[in-house]
């Protein structure tokens, strides 16, 4: 089981992973955009945050910098559909600032709870 943040303001993506992610046993708190998990992460400490990258008030990639400086052992997941714009140029830069993999929306359930799992694991084997 691991303490997970989604960062998503889109409410229709996020009902969807915390339902996947409670469904698998994680404990999942959300939070609308960047500012909302900023105040959110004063009271709970995750081991991941899967985080959106285009959000209004504080955007996914300005979340991940002061996240990794903050709290440099979190675990980042970024996901985007990228807006207007492909995706990818946002999810490399996601990767360049600290997030540790990215997934292009829609994301693969399957995919995000495997790679969670894997993070877990590693975690526990630097313990």
């Amino acid at each position: 089981m691991a303490n997970i943040l989604v960062v998503e303001d889109d409410v229709l993506v996020s009902d969807m992973l915390s339902q996947v992610l409670t469904r698998a046993q994680h404990r999942v708190k959300v939070a609308t955009d960047g500012e909302d998990a900023v105040n959110v992460l004063q009271s709970f400490t995750p081991d991941v945050m899967v985080t959106d990258i285009l959000m209004p008030k504080k955007s996914g990639t300005t979340l991940i910098s002061e996240v990794k400086n903050q709290h440099p052992g979190m675990s980042i997941i970024a996901i985007s559909g990228g807006g207007r714009a492909d995706p990818i140029g946002y999810l490399d830069l996601s990767e360049e600032l600290g997030a540790e993999i990215s997934f292009a929306k829609p994301v693969d359930n399957d995919a995000i709870l495997m790679t969670i799992d894997l993070m877990m694991a590693k975690k526990r084997k630097k313990i």
